[in-house]
């Protein structure tokens, strides 16, 4: 961190407003635009270095942000609209009882599959995150999810 405390209070300040008017924009949700813009934040406090135009800085990492946002959800929503999951009453069974889908998962996923798998859907970290926590590329994810997908895909089938 570069930025005394009352320099980073003044950029705070400066900057804030718009950076929250786009982000709201954007995302159109009061509490993902103010997560977004604070992710900024913290990371401008984090760096190593004094940005020279703080504000167009600023604009555009929140700009990246929400974008990233979109595209989280995006993909989220394409999963469940291809993947239809009923919301079930906790009185009635699953059609797969946890066990079995369990045993699939160790028995048919390689152990990365398993990895990005848990990630992605037990945690609900988006690609770009399960990628950073497990050191891979963004398509590494991708292809793990989408090989998983087919191998449990074509188990459950027969």
């Amino acid at each position: 961190m570069n930025y005394s405390i009352t320099e980073f209070e003044a950029v705070y300040r400066r900057c804030f407003p718009g950076a929250l008017r786009l982000a709201m924009f954007m995302l159109h949700d009061s509490d993902e635009a103010r997560d977004a813009v604070q992710d900024v934040f913290v990371k401008l406090w984090e760096a190593e270095v004094v940005i020279e135009n703080e504000n167009a800085y600023i604009l555009r990492a929140v700009r990246n942000c929400c974008l990233s946002r979109i595209a989280a959800y995006d993909i989220h929503e394409r999963v469940k609209r291809r993947l239809p999951l009923d919301e079930v009453d906790e009185a009635e069974e699953l059609a797969v009882p946890d066990e079995y889908l369990a045993n699939a998962v160790s028995a048919l996923l390689s152990p990365r599959e398993q990895q990005v798998v848990g990630k992605v859907y037990s945690e609900g970290l988006s690609y770009k995150d399960t990628a950073e926590h497990l050191g891979v590329s963004v398509s590494m994810v991708n292809k793990c999810v989408v090989g998983a997908l087919k191998k449990l895909r074509s188990h459950f089938r027969k």
